[in-house]
C-alpha cells in the first residue's frame, strides 16, 4: 500500500471512538430509533486490502463537528421548525397552511444560517477536508 493510503486509512481510524460518539448521540434528543440508526452507522466499516477502515465512525465525528463550528445551520432549522408548528397552530387554516409553507420556511432557515456560516468559509474547507480524505480510497 502507498504511504498516502496508509495515512488515510490512519486518519480515518484515529477518528472519535466509537464509545465517545455513542455518549454524544445518546446526549441528544433524538428518539430512540434514530439514536439506534446512528449507532449503527458508527459500526460501519470498510475493508481496503487487508486493512479495515471505520468509515462510519469518521462521518459521524465529522457530522458533530459541523453541528458544532457551525450552529447557525442548526438555529435556523429549529427557527424553521417552531415557527411552521406556530402556523400549525392556527385554527381551521393552521393545517393547510403548515403544510403548504413548512418546506419554503424550512429552506428559507436553512438558507439564512447557511448563508451566515458560508461567509466564514469554514463549511467548504470541512467538506473538502472530508472528502479528500476519502478519495484516496476510491483507486484502492
Amino acid at each position: 500500500m502507498s504511504a498516502a493510503l496508509e495515512a488515510l486509512i490512519r486518519d480515518v481510524n484515529t477518528s472519535l471512538p466509537e464509545r465517545k460518539l455513542v455518549e454524544l448521540i445518546e446526549r441528544t434528543s433524538l428518539s430512540a430509533d434514530l439514536k439506534a440508526i446512528l449507532r449503527d452507522l458508527a459500526r460501519i466499516t470498510v475493508r481496503v486490502g487487508s486493512k479495515v477502515v471505520a468509515v462510519g465512525r469518521k462521518i459521524l465525528a465529522f457530522v458533530f463537528d459541523l453541528i458544532e463550528a457551525f450552529p447557525t445551520v442548526t438555529l435556523g432549522v429549529i427557527a424553521a421548525l417552531v415557527l411552521t408548528s406556530l402556523i400549525a397552530s392556527i385554527p381551521l387554516l393552521g393545517g393547510i397552511l403548515a403544510g403548504l409553507l413548512s418546506s419554503l420556511i424550512l429552506a428559507l432557515g436553512v438558507a439564512a444560517g447557511a448563508l451566515n456560516d458560508l461567509l466564514s468559509d469554514k463549511l467548504k474547507e470541512r467538506i473538502d477536508g472530508l472528502v479528500n480524505s476519502f478519495i484516496a480510497l476510491v483507486g484502492a
